[in-house]
């Protein structure tokens, strides 16, 4: 308990030690301030000079450089605290002001604050020392003010410790928002957090990349040009240069550096856009400069000058380009229009800073309007009013609008926002309703914080309510400076920013100009192209370069080129992707159209053969040529012609196995028909009567093309079961186009395939060639080894073509293949028996057979060795006359064997080939 009551103490002591030199006791002169008593008091600091007079002792500092804005701003509190007590809003209470003149300085501001917090009905109007608050009545209740961000940071300071409620109508700084530092502060307008996004918004929205900023060094403007460049970073806009503009120093130093600013930007001719959050004088000054140099770039412009009538004002202000500038959100300001265009006169409440304004006017009476301003301004020392007669002064002005052209919508409508957000926190804490206020009006300032914290109403349409950070959530107004008749207006409202949406809404189609102006370090890379790095630090700072065959890129400068899908192509340098064209050998290619006509045209003569053939099914001619076994034959060619239609058009699985298969089964078929007949001609002219039976039982037409056929049957099958041919899309090879083909799978047994038929082609030629002794005109072993020949011509030369083509002509090299070995086979084979069958028809008897048969034997008789041959043809001529008589050797044409060797007795007198 000891111990508590000890560090209490010193407590106490360290309170009165910290905060009793900063409380010094100060009686404000009445010039400083205007005033009007009430039951409660609402403090006001508005700058209505710019500036203080340098000070060598600290004594009563003195303001120069009258601002008419900030008369304007007074005027415009008055007006609201007089319409609250002419409402019925605070029944029985009535709201009383003290307005001081801040003259932009904090100093000025913090020994204004020292009255605001001095005790009620204090003599001395000093603050008394005391660590707990809770209950301290001081001599206001709430301050509205200041209008900027580095003398507000510094009041908010000094009202913590009381926790009075500080309303400010244009102080924006983001830091303000951070209430474990400022607790008491509230302000009726965003933070510069959202208006440095709205501008973002803004460049990001012209794709301008290339940005300039320009800040005057305090508060307020470190701030906020900090979060621009840290958002605008974010989205890759770079900050071509940052410069800053000293707000204490001399004025000779700040000129100089405006001087070198202005050379900079003079210079800079890429960097088009360039964001100002500055002091209103400090662009004055830089634009004196900019405008004789005729420099046409775009100013975004912050809240601190968006709306400066004395910038609008300079000469040659229509060179330095466009301005574009963000203005708070206004009400309607029609009731406070009227009432300053018919100031009343007030004799009790003498509105101080109104006298001097008036007292200004008179001091430049033979002024134009557009330097009047600058003449009232100008004008630095302490002017005493008192001496004026304020009636005729009121009577003389009363109906001149320059103080209605200086008014700022948005800043005035914040000052009636935040008295009225006053006058509904005060309703709540007194309990106001049905005409009567149920508490008094001694409550501590902390308590109507709280009440203020709750506001929630609506006035004219604006949502009158604090967020948790203390702050309006309004939204931006963006005018653009426009020059008409000889000088700038900055009141035409072009577009809207919606801090919820974040989001820039077009108002007026002139905003949409700016799309004409750049401001890039280098130019854009086109869709098709990429950007590469450059030496340059900046990101904004690069080449480009073209995206390479089959990637593309699709948006204004992409960092990289992206591969087409698979089925897509694209050339160098191009924004998107082409489809590829699917190309196979169509049924409407010339090719496909000549190679169709050639296997139509091999069907049609098989079909006119086998009408032929069947018409003379029982002449010698058919039987030799074997019978039944001719239209096996017939019937495979007619299928490999009929392979062909599969592989032209497009492909599928199934016609990739139907068209090899086929094929090959079917030609396997028609070579082993014709070993077979070679293999019955060897047979029969080695033919020895005393071997016939056993000759007859050996040879097997029927069996030999079965075993033959079966064989290539159980390839394919296996090719087919375990990989067969099927569809494949290549969309690799070519660059515009995807060939539909067909994979044969497993390309051995493809080999295997046509191997097989070349190995019984190959027998069959042996077998034929064996024959070449026979008879001069028998001509059906030469027509077999034609036959075979054209075969291995044909494919001996497919392999190597077939090998080093590619494309969707690749089966034509294989069609091309089987026409010509089937019609080698057609022709060679049936062409002969055919232009017997019906140019030779006396040639296509039995007669004939036997008689030419006949003639082969005498010819064939050795005549060396005549005794024997004479005993031999003897006996064989009297077996052939006697067997053909009485048929005992059965050489007949139901005979194959003996057919064969009367159709070729027969040929050497009928056949004329």
């Amino acid at each position: 308990m000891f111990q508590s009551m000890i560090l209490y103490n010193v407590f106490l002591m360290l309170c009165a030690l910290l905060i009793n030199p900063l409380f010094a006791c100060e009686i404000l002169d009445d010039f400083d301030n205007t005033r009007a008593p009430g039951d409660i008091i609402i403090g006001g600091l508005i700058p209505v000079h710019e500036k203080i007079l340098t000070l060598k002792k600290p004594e009563s500092q003195h303001c120069a450089g009258y601002d008419v804005r900030g008369l304007v701003k007074t005027i415009a509190f008055i007006h609201s605290i007089e319409m609250i007590n002419n409402s019925t809003l605070l029944p029985g209470v009535k709201l009383g002001y003290e307005i001081y003149d801040t003259c932009m300085d904090p100093t000025k501001a913090l020994k204004a604050t020292l009255r605001f917090m001095s005790k009620f009905n204090s003599t001395d109007n000093c603050v008394k020392v005391q660590c707990n608050y809770t209950d301290y009545q001081p001599a206001v209740k709430a301050v509205i003010g200041t209008a900027t961000s580095e003398v507000s940071i510094a009041v908010a300071r000094l009202l913590n410790i009381q926790l009075m409620p500080q309303i400010s109508y244009s102080a924006s700084a983001k830091i303000l928002s951070d209430k474990a530092r400022f607790p008491a502060f509230l302000r009726t307008i965003p933070s510069d957090d959202y208006q440095t996004k709205a501008m973002v918004n803004l460049v990001q929205r012209f794709q301008w990349n290339w940005v300039g900023t320009i800040a005057s060094d305090d508060e307020y403007s470190r701030s906020g040009i900090d979060n621009f460049i840290t958002q605008a970073e974010s989205l890759g806009i770079c900050i071509a240069f940052q410069e800053v503009i000293p707000f204490y120093s001399h004025i000779q130093i700040t000129n100089t550096r405006i001087k070198e600013i202005a050379n900079i930007i003079i210079n800079r001719t890429k960097v088009n856009v360039i964001v100002i959050f500055g002091k209103s004088s400090h662009v004055i000054e830089l634009f004196k400069i900019l405008g004789t140099h005729n420099i046409s770039k775009v100013w975004i412009a912050s809240d601190s000058w968006s709306t400066n009538s004395n910038i609008t004002r300079l000469k040659y202000i229509q060179n330095i380009g466009d301005i574009v500038g963000f203005t708070f959100k206004s009400g309607n300001l029609s009731k406070f229009q009227n009432y300053v265009k018919k100031l009343p006169i007030n004799a009790k409440n003498i509105n101080t800073f109104l006298r001097e304004y008036y007292r200004l006017r008179i001091l430049c009476v033979n002024v134009q309007n557009d330097e009047l301003e600058m003449c009232i301004s100008n004008h630095t020392h302490h002017i005493d009013a008192n001496g004026y007669h304020l009636d005729n002064m009121e009577r003389q002005y009363q109906e001149d609008d320059f103080l209605v052209n200086n008014i700022e919508p948005g800043v005035i409508s914040n000052i009636q926002w935040s008295v009225i957000a006053l006058a509904h926190a005060i309703r709540s804490l007194l309990k106001c309703n049905e005409g009567i206020c149920r508490k008094s009006f001694d409550f501590a300032p902390w308590k109507l914080l709280e009440e203020l914290k709750k506001v929630n109403l609506t006035d004219e349409g604006t949502k009158i309510q604090f967020d948790p950070s203390g702050d309006f959530i309004s939204g931006y107004d963006i005018v653009m400076w426009k020059f008409v008749k000889g000088k700038m207006e900055f009141n035409h409202i072009v577009a809207e920013y919606d801090i919820q949406e974040d989001k820039i809404r077009v108002k007026n189609s002139r905003f949409n100009k700016l799309e004409g102006m750049t401001s890039n370090c280098s130019k854009h890379c086109q869709p098709g192209q990429i950007k590469l790095s450059s030496e340059n630090q900046h990101t904004c700072c690069y080449n480009c370069a073209n995206c390479s065959s089959n990637t593309f890129s699709e948006t204004t400068d992409a960092l990289q080129c992206y591969p087409c899908l698979a089925d897509e192509w694209a050339p160098s340098g191009s924004a998107s992707c082409h489809k590829k064209r699917i190309v196979f050998l169509d049924w409407s290619n010339g090719f496909s159209i000549v190679l169709l006509t050639f296997s139509a045209f091999g069907i049609i003569l098989i079909i006119v053969i086998s009408i032929i053939f069947i018409r003379n099914v029982n002449t010698p001619v058919v039987k030799s040529n074997g019978g039944t076994m001719s239209f096996i034959m017939l019937s495979s060619l007619l299928l490999s012609f009929l392979s062909v239609g599969f592989f032209i058009g497009k492909p599928n699985d199934v016609t990739c196995k139907i068209r090899q298969c086929l094929f090959g089964i079917s030609f396997t078929l028609a070579v082993s028909g014709a070993l077979a007949k070679s293999l019955k001609i060897l047979l029969a002219f080695n033919f020895n009567p005393a071997n016939q039976n056993h000759l007859k039982n050996l040879y097997n037409y029927g069996l030999i093309t079965s075993f033959c056929t079966g064989l290539q049957v159980v390839i394919c099958t296996m090719w087919l079961v375990f990989n067969g041919p099927k569809v494949h899309k290549d969309a690799k090879r070519l660059q515009k186009e995807i060939l539909l083909e067909c994979n044969e799978g497993s390309y051995v047994a493809f080999a295997v395939m046509l191997g097989y038929i070349a190995s019984l082609a190959l027998i069959c030629f042996t077998f034929a060639f064996k024959g070449r002794k026979l008879p001069e005109n028998y001509n059906e072993a030469k027509f077999i080894t034609f036959s075979m020949l054209i075969y291995f011509i044909s494919w001996i030369t497919f392999v190597p073509v077939y090998v080093t083509t590619h494309g969707k002509y690749l089966p034509a090299v294989e069609v091309v293949t089987i026409l010509s070995s089937t019609y080698g086979i057609l022709c060679c084979q049936f062409f002969p028996k055919c232009y017997i069958i019906l140019f030779k028809k006396e040639c296509n008897t039995t007669t004939s057979f036997l008689k030419n048969l006949y003639d082969y034997s005498l010819k064939s008789t050795n005549i060396k060795t005549n005794s024997q041959f004479s005993l031999n043809r003897s006996v064989r001529c009297k077996s052939i006359k006697n067997n053909s008589s009485q048929n005992s050797l059965n050489i007949t044409p139901n005979s194959p064997v003996q057919s064969s060797i009367i159709t070729n007795a027969s040929r050497k007198r009928c056949s004329s080939w």
